[in-house]
């Protein structure tokens, strides 16, 4: 492995999940603050749209085998270009193609994202990295995404086979590194659920400098959720001294997604983003659209996206996620925890005309 503290005093790479991402949208805190105890009306940030159900690999901590089976792939392309159309009106900034599947085995995938980008829209991906250079694909349409993320979740070839049931642990390194050398280069980030089958210090020490030296900009680091049985029980990773100016390694959602319940707290983060799986349901909360209790908003094949984020649906979920008891019983483990954190805390400033 490269020297990595060669770099380090020049500073750290971005942390392109951390919680400091919320200054970039001042009129969305805005609203959030103005509707602190109801429906913020304002569109999501982002969306996270899922193209397809199907997926070629077998990770052991999967969360969406059961949604999976009953979410047929039912959107085609005329209804993405509602979706799209709509969300570039309303204020939507960016899509993320992820979930659910593996978003490149969608055949509407090339064209999905072309659609996107060309409504003014970015676009995001979370791959598994497996498909992504197929002889029919053009390497260059990738440096039209503002930021991809593989999923990698091995740090050898051994652990990679048994940990997600297929041996393509060289494979995707290959395409981090056709990803980093395409001008322009999108971010790239290596996504990792950390597992106590996968959480040995040394080889993830030793897998950063591959990903360092292969490209990539930032690896993230996130708990296993659903499966108590895989939980990691090793103290908090330090792996700080392994970043540079350029190459960053995001630990936080190690601590800050750990809380189930959002925390006790009243969920108002939920306008932040929004999930929209391959048969059309919109859904409040990507972690909880296989929960009986919080169904669809509604159906894309059904309303537009407006009627469906203003409708009486949303609103009835919006008032009940408002209120911490109901998240304190239905919501697992979450990324939204730590903004509604942040919400809390500024909904209890008295002073706030002085910094």
């Amino acid at each position: 492995m490269s020297d990595l503290n060669s770099n380090a005093a020049a500073g750290r790479g971005p942390d392109e999940i951390g919680l400091e991402k919320i200054l970039l949208f001042p009129d969305k805190l805005v609203s959030l603050n103005k509707n602190l105890s109801g429906l913020d009306p304002s569109y999501p940030i982002s969306v996270e749209l899922s193209l397809t159900s199907q997926c070629n690999l077998k990770c052991i901590w999967c969360s969406d085998l059961k949604s999976r089976a009953l979410c047929p792939d039912r959107l085609d392309l005329a209804v993405l270009e509602r979706l799209f159309d709509d969300l570039s009106a309303g204020g939507t900034r960016g899509v993320t193609i992820e979930g659910g599947g593996e978003p490149v085995l969608s055949p509407h995938f090339v064209l999905a994202a072309e659609l996107a980008l060309n409504k003014g829209l970015s676009v995001g991906l979370i791959s598994n990295g497996t498909r992504l250079f197929v002889p029919s694909m053009d390497p260059d349409f990738y440096a039209r995404f503002q930021w991809i993320r593989l999923s990698l979740d091995a740090s050898n070839e051994k652990q990679y086979l048994r940990l997600k049931g297929r041996d393509h642990f060289a494979e995707l390194l290959t395409s981090l590194a056709r990803l980093a050398s395409l001008s322009p280069k999108p971010t790239l980030g290596v996504g990792y659920v950390l597992t106590n089958q996968n959480d040995d210090p040394d080889s993830l020490r030793r897998l950063a400098g591959r990903l360092r030296d292969l490209g990539a900009d930032y690896l993230h680091l996130r708990p296993v959720v659903d499966h108590p049985e895989l939980v990691s029980s090793r103290p908090p990773l330090d792996l700080k001294e392994l970043e540079t100016e350029n190459f960053s390694i995001n630990v936080s959602a190690l601590t800050d997604n750990k809380k189930t319940g959002n925390d006790g707290l009243p969920c108002l983060a939920h306008s932040l983003s929004t999930v929209i799986t391959a048969d059309g349901s919109v859904f409040l909360c990507g972690r909880l659209n296989d929960d009986p209790a919080t169904g669809a908003m509604g159906n894309l094949l059904e309303n537009s996206f407006s009627e469906i984020w203003r409708g009486q649906s949303r609103r009835r979920w919006s008032r009940w996620a408002a209120k911490g008891d109901y998240c304190l019983k239905h919501c697992p483990q979450c990324r939204m925890t730590k903004y509604n954190r942040l919400l809390a805390d500024l909904k209890r400033i008295k002073t706030c005309d002085f910094i």
